[in-house]
């Protein structure tokens, strides 16, 4: 049983939820100003109310104190909120008139598809040659050179064209939400820089701490790639251990999600507390002298601060250090400490610095599964013992891995739409190569020794490709993992109200919590069988949004045919159309070349011509001639795709359309083309490139 003086901190972030959620979606500039002022209004008023507090017998009305403190960090967290949010910063770059932007790299720039892709801060704008103080985050695509030259690095200022495009929002269903992302990181705008439309100004002109952290992980990384033969397990060695994934394969990435060990791969609590582990060993000694005590607790908490930024400041690390500090520092001070106490003390200050984390799934999941592992751990471990010793440390790992499971899949499910079934088997058998992969990393990268270091890289190797190849096994085992699980908002928030009501009942026995329960489980049961039914009895075609591709897809049921110029090894396949298909409940998906012969029983398609039910289409792409003469053809709509050479009006001498709809295969020229032809002709166009998908019932 928790008592409310055991967890103040618990009870505060109810209303620093509260006001960050509001400050999200209810922002203002004008708020900022007068938010701060009544902050100072209501805190002028509570010390005037502790000043009277015994004579006006304030201490029979206790709670005014409490309300008083939850309206101001309400009320300080809403315009906190605002205040972080650049959208409302009066000097933020793209409301000022620039020629030339002035900026710093912000990150570390990574190689994507031949350029370098970072974050930069813009901190001024040229203007006809006069420079103005500016701010703003910018995502920037920079042209890799062939022979690197130049390689961006952190603390860079460069110069650019202040040509610049608002990032994309998601223009297919169930289209992973980038903008948004990019949002709550305060970045709103992109540029590409090709390779002579830049200028660096200065070099490591950033943070002195954050960019001898990043050097210091580029020397470390270099010695893993310098020692650990196999590529792949360099990769997965500087992702494991300090936090780097930009090397990482793709097909380990897969197999790690698809097993439930994905959690391996982000520097996380069970990697600080590794370290914490390691020193704690290490400096135990210290403890006998008192003098010490001091210049351990100084040296742990410091140390572990340090591997925080060394492995990317990510927020499940600065959760657990944050809770690792306040534990040592509690342990030293000789204080109680309640487990959800420490967990909101460090959910607080996080919040305090950069209340968007809220809003990152990363965060979000994070403290789930403490929390999860808090509450469920002790209650799962006691239902069952064991007198052997390892039987017993085998279940206790079996618990660990439920209890957090328990408390993330809700949201997992809702983020990521998987559930891997064998992860409990998959935890069991990685958590001892794990464990010693870390250990053995750390020793690599302290012993100075090439004697030592050969052997430990190629053993190193060795045991990630064993754990690698594990992975790879469970993941090819029939029904490894459930994949396609799409629930909205509201069937999230039905799940997570079912569970909590549970938990509440099991722990109060009160009969209100299983009537809730109750109530909405069969809410939630009705809501996901009405999504089935009507996604059972839908038909329809679906004209999808990529950059550079063409991709048609008809679905009937659960059945599902795509026509597409790529193969399923294509990004636009996973990332644009199978959450799209997967996301309206369509599980039978064929992926065929979009020039394929088909014959069905609702449709059929040859060469260019396509039939589904009654709806009538044509492609018209460069392998078509117009006709010398014959029966004009009636089609619903008319396909433009890649760049065919015939005019509109030609085209329609000889084939009837209602509406024409121009792919993303088609240039940028050629599409302002056709839309004024369209114009001509009376006929409505729509242009796929940048556009959401365009969908048609057909039933």
């Amino acid at each position: 049983m928790l008592y409310r003086g055991e967890v103040p901190f618990v009870r505060l972030l109810i209303p620093m939820i509260l006001g960050i959620i509001s400050g999200r979606f209810f922002a203002h500039y004008f708020l900022i100003e007068w938010g701060f002022e009544f902050c100072l209004l209501i805190l002028c008023i509570f010390l005037f109310l502790l000043l009277g507090y015994k004579r006006f017998f304030l201490f029979r009305r206790a709670w005014i104190f409490g309300l008083i403190i939850h309206v101001f960090i309400y009320i300080f967290c809403f315009s906190l909120t605002v205040y972080k949010s650049e959208s409302f910063d009066p000097f933020r770059f793209n409301i000022l008139k620039a020629d030339i932007l002035l900026l710093r790299v912000q990150n570390e720039p990574k190689v994507a598809n031949g350029n370098f892709r970072f974050e930069g801060e813009v901190v001024g704008v040229f203007n006809k040659q006069i420079l103005k103080n500016s701010s703003g985050k910018i995502l920037i695509s920079m042209e890799a050179d062939s022979s690197r030259k130049y390689v961006p690095d952190y603390g860079d200022i460069l110069l650019i064209p202040a040509v610049y495009n608002a990032l994309e929002p998601p223009y297919n269903p169930g289209e992973f939400d980038y903008k948004l992302f990019m949002e709550n990181r305060q970045v709103y705008f992109q540029s590409y820089v090709k390779r002579n439309q830049f200028r660096v100004l200065k070099s490591n002109a950033g943070n002195p701490v954050i960019s001898f952290a990043l050097s210091l992980r580029k020397k470390l990384i270099n010695k893993y790639n310098s020692y650990l033969t196999d590529r792949d397990a360099a990769a997965l060695a500087s992702t494991l251990i300090l936090g780097y994934r930009a090397d990482l394969n793709r097909d380990v990435i897969e197999a790690y999600s698809k097993t439930g060990t994905m959690h391996v791969l982000s520097v996380s609590g069970m990697h600080v507390g590794i370290v914490f582990l390691v020193l704690s060993v290490l400096l135990k000694p210290m403890d006998k002298i008192k003098a010490l005590v001091l210049i351990r607790i100084l040296f742990i908490i410091t140390a572990i601060w340090f591997y925080s930024m060394v492995s990317g400041f990510s927020s499940p690390v600065c959760r657990a250090a944050l809770m690792i500090s306040f534990m040592v520092i509690g342990k030293a001070l000789k204080r109680n400490q309640n487990s959800y106490n420490l967990i909101a003390i460090s959910a607080f200050f996080l919040l305090l610095y950069y209340p968007y984390y809220l809003f990152d799934v990363g965060f979000q999941l994070s403290y789930l599964a403490v929390c999860g592992l808090v509450y469920f751990h002790p209650k799962l471990y006691h239902s069952f013992y064991f007198k052997n010793k390892f039987a017993d440390y085998i279940w206790s790992y079996c618990v660990l891995s439920i209890a957090a499971q328990l408390a993330t899949f809700p949201l997992s499910l809702y983020s990521f739409h998987q559930f891997p079934l064998y992860f409990l088997l998959s935890n069991l058998l990685i958590v001892l190569p794990v464990t010693i992969i870390m250990y053995s990393g750390i020793l690599l990268l302290a012993i100075p020794f090439e004697s030592v270091l050969f052997p430990l890289g190629k053993f190193l190797s060795g045991l990630i490709n064993l754990t690698n190849d594990i992975l790879f096994w469970i993941e090819n085992l029939p029904f490894s993992s459930i994949s396609g699980i799409w629930i909205n908002g509201f069937q999230l928030f039905l799940l997570c109200t079912f569970i909590l009501t549970l938990l509440f009942w099991s722990e109060f026995k009160l009969k209100i919590f299983v009537f809730t329960a109750m109530i909405s489980g069969m809410i939630l049961f009705m809501s996901i069988s009405l999504d089935r039914i009507l996604n059972f009895k839908k038909e329809e075609l679906i004209f999808f949004s990529t950059r550079r591709n063409s991709a048609i897809a008809y679905s009937r049921g659960a059945k599902c045919i795509v026509l597409a110029d790529f193969d399923s090894s294509d990004r636009s396949f996973s990332y644009a159309i199978k959450p799209a298909l997967e996301s309206r409940g369509h599980t039978d998906i064929t992926l065929l070349n979009i020039d394929s012969t088909l014959r069905g029983d609702s449709y059929w398609s040859d060469s260019n011509f396509m039939q589904f039910g009654k709806f009538r289409m044509l492609r018209w792409d460069r392998k078509i001639s117009l006709p010398k003469s014959g029966e004009r053809l009636k089609v619903d709509i008319l396909v433009l795709s890649h760049n065919p050479l015939h005019k509109l009006a030609d085209i329609n001498a000889f084939v009837e359309f209602k509406k024409i709809l121009i792919d993303p295969t088609n240039s940028e020229y050629k599409i302002k083309t056709w839309i004024s032809e369209a114009a001509k002709l009376n006929v409505s166009a729509y242009v796929l490139k940048k556009s959401p998908a365009y969908i048609i019932k057909l039933q």
